[in-house]
């Protein structure tokens, strides 16, 4: 892909800076690398998606390459590329876009991508809309409603769950605030109008009383146990396999669903419902896009299935 014609005299420039980055640096330990050829393509790519300025590239648009690549044909035999050459346009776009901020040629990389493990992504299970609707029937408590409220409709990780408090949730705003996700990073995640309902009922009516008389209302934590202590992620877990039990669906309980597969699973019915990534990633608390991207390809991949079935 070293000869893909670039038109746009800026992306040119780019590309040539790049190059002399790459030779200058001595990637490769001096042996032939790819790197230039993979943001060639890239640019190639953007550049006939209409785009002009590398400052108008966002996660967006590096996920929709991913997808490109990864069903794009081999060009020296059959089939498409491998893992690791996926990998290696992945890692040639990281290089790209941090030479871009160092240089402050941009504000902020689209392209943080992580090291990449070797082999195929496990994809991880999650509940279809059918299935969230059988867990919110097996609730027996308010608490249990709550818990799905902040685990599938907020989509935090487990250890936020665990460390959210009270004055974290403004029910009002319709809001809650993540002080220390993954990275002490902090985020607001807006609350649908069921979740404001489920949360509120439970604040009002049901958290007071897992306090005991000796204990009441010594903990600022949002979920509480029977014992009036904090509910640690284990307790947390075991409530939600509690509620799956409920359902007498086996096939629900085959899947091993957890905390985190119900994040995944709100990421993934936001995408189908045509949300856009950004949002998705601002919503989750993801600095890099790679697991963003994955959602992003599952939506593609069961379009396509249900365009066959069709």
């Amino acid at each position: 892909m070293k000869h893909l014609p670039i038109y746009n005299q800026e992306f040119e420039r780019l590309y040539k800076e790049f190059d002399t980055l790459i030779k200058t640096k001595g990637y490769g330990n001096g042996k032939p690398v790819s790197y230039q050829s993979h943001v060639r393509e890239f640019l190639f790519f953007i550049e006939n998606k209409g785009f002009s300025d590398i400052r108008e590239i966002k996660a967006s648009e590096v996920i929709a390459y991913y997808e490109y690549i990864i069903q794009r044909p081999n060009q020296r035999r059959e089939g498409g590329l491998s893992d690791s050459m996926i990998r290696g346009h992945l890692f040639s776009l990281r290089l790209f876009f941090d030479y871009l901020l160092e240089t402050e040629q941009i504000k902020s990389s689209p392209a943080r991508l992580p090291k990449f493990q070797t082999g195929k992504y496990k994809e991880r299970n999650m509940c279809s809309l059918e299935e969230i609707k059988m867990l919110y029937e097996a609730c027996q408590s308010k608490r249990d409603k709550a818990l799905l409220g902040i685990a599938y409709g907020c989509g935090l990780r487990r250890t936020e769950i665990q460390n959210l408090n009270t004055n974290d949730v403004n029910l009002s705003k319709g809001a809650l605030v993540v002080r220390e996700g993954k990275g002490n990073k902090s985020r607001t995640v807006p609350l649908a109008n069921n979740v404001i309902k489920d949360l509120r009922e439970y604040l009002v009516y049901e958290r007071a009383k897992y306090f005991s008389k000796n204990n009441f209302e010594s903990s600022p934590a949002f979920f509480i146990s029977n014992k009036g202590l904090r509910m640690s992620g284990q307790v947390l877990c075991s409530d939600l396999k509690e509620i799956i039990k409920r359902t007498g669906n086996a096939e629900l309980e085959r899947k091993e669903i957890t905390l985190h597969c119900l994040r995944h699973s709100i990421a993934t019915h936001l995408i189908d419902k045509g949300a856009n990534i950004e949002f998705v990633q601002r919503l989750l608390g993801h600095s890099m896009i790679d697991t963003a991207h994955l959602y992003s390809k599952r939506r593609k991949q069961q379009l396509k299935i249900r365009t066959q079935i069709q």
